[in-house]
């Protein structure tokens, strides 16, 4: 028989039972599908970088929970920004990509749909290397001989990188001024038709990550990084060269701003979850990239550094373009 003692127990658990179902946030409770857009297109590093990644992040996401991988190329990355920033803030389409779309684009290029304030960092989860490499069979050596031709025919020399804004672009424009030259820039969509191109010779240079020609037999002339790489055999930094080329390469995973905030939370724990386990290193491993894991906070403080000198640097270089 039941007693009241033991009836005030039942009606007690029932009860916190209640409140603690109360308490869980239907966003948190329910299976989650996430769709990474990656701004450039299947194949390349990033892509290879995403796919990566997803499969940690949908077991760090738990039980049910599904990611998806899709490209959306296309100018220098501002396609599938723009795609991410007219996504509802519900955690459903987050970015996997570098930070140069959200915070030097829109100071680079006028009248894109979408503002640096239009989106909010969930983490961070790798950094990037970028090099000046050109083709076995170029006639330059180093970067001053390349500078050099430049020099003396102005905008006879071509550089390839992912386009208008992306970090590639930027450290061409530093070399530009810091050389006192003018070359011509060629932005490629496809990151597999400009390493064709460069290796034929129908372009001279590339400036792009390490990961994408570490195997690709081309030379590197220069290294945007703070000192030499053991990874990257006789690269140069631009330091060394007496250029001081600043930009670097950082992203990771950033979403529309407005996530509710165990949604934000949820999405941060199990970023940073993927970016640490083995299956995610051993991926970065093999194509030569650097896990860099940060949280929402640290990630958006460094977001919000490069956006406020990517806004003087394109001011001061007079690089705004229509």
């Amino acid at each position: 028989m039941i007693n009241h003692r033991m009836l005030l127990g039942i009606n007690r658990r029932i009860l916190l039972g209640a409140l603690g179902a109360a308490l869980v946030s239907p966003a948190l409770a329910q299976p989650i599908t996430v769709t990474l857009i990656v701004p450039f297109s299947p194949g390349s590093v990033m892509d290879i970088m995403a796919r990566g990644f997803a499969d940690p992040l949908r077991v760090a996401l738990g039980t049910g929970a599904n990611v998806l991988v899709l490209n959306r190329e296309g100018a220098g990355g501002g396609v599938g920004a723009a795609a991410v920033a007219q996504a509802r803030p519900d955690g459903s389409t987050v970015a996997f990509a570098p930070s140069g779309m959200i915070t030097t684009l829109p100071h680079l290029v006028q009248g894109l749909p979408y503002r640096f304030e239009g989106f909010e960092a969930v983490c961070q989860n790798f950094e990037n290397i970028f090099v000046l490499a050109v083709g076995a069979q170029s006639p330059y050596r180093d970067t001053a001989s390349m500078l050099a031709t430049a020099r003396a025919r102005p905008e006879t020399v071509t550089w390839g990188d992912a386009g208008v804004g992306t970090v590639g672009n930027l450290i061409g424009r530093q070399l530009e001024q810091l050389g006192g030259v003018r070359m011509s820039h060629v932005p490629y969509r496809n990151q597999g038709q400009m390493m064709l191109d460069v290796q034929s010779g129908a372009l001279d240079a590339v400036i792009t990550t390490w990961a994408t020609v570490r195997d690709s037999g081309l030379r590197v002339l220069g290294v945007a990084a703070d000192q030499r790489q053991a990874s990257i055999p006789g690269g140069p930094t631009f330091a060394e060269l007496g250029l001081n080329v600043t930009s670097r390469g950082f992203g990771g995973l950033w979403a529309p701003r407005g996530l509710p905030r165990d949604v934000a939370r949820r999405l941060e724990t199990a970023c940073l979850e993927a970016a640490g386990s083995q299956a995610y290193r051993d991926a970065m491993e093999r194509i030569g990239q650097v896990v860099a894991p940060l949280g929402a906070e640290a990630f958006a403080v460094r977001l919000r550094e490069e956006e406020r000198d990517a806004k003087g640097m394109i001011e001061r270089m007079g690089l705004r373009v229509p």
